[in-house]
């Protein structure tokens, strides 16, 4: 998978998370044990993202160094 696949991938995941976990804050509310769940798999998501976009930011200014 590409990058941006994998990028658009995360995203989708991210969006799909959130919206189950409002859907579930909704029905059994915001502090729920379930609700906390998914609060926790989200930001495990997003922290994914976070790492990637950094990485490329970090790779894209900063070239590996050569040997020679």
């Amino acid at each position: 998978m590409s990058y941006e696949g994998y990028v658009d991938q995360l995203l989708l995941l991210i969006k799909e998370k959130r919206d189950t976990m409002m859907a579930v804050a909704n029905k059994t509310g915001y502090i729920s044990e379930q609700t906390v769940k998914c609060s926790q798999d989200l930001d495990k998501l997003i922290y994914q993202y976070q790492e990637i976009i950094y990485e490329k930011r970090y790779y894209i200014k900063k070239p590996p160094k050569r040997n020679g």
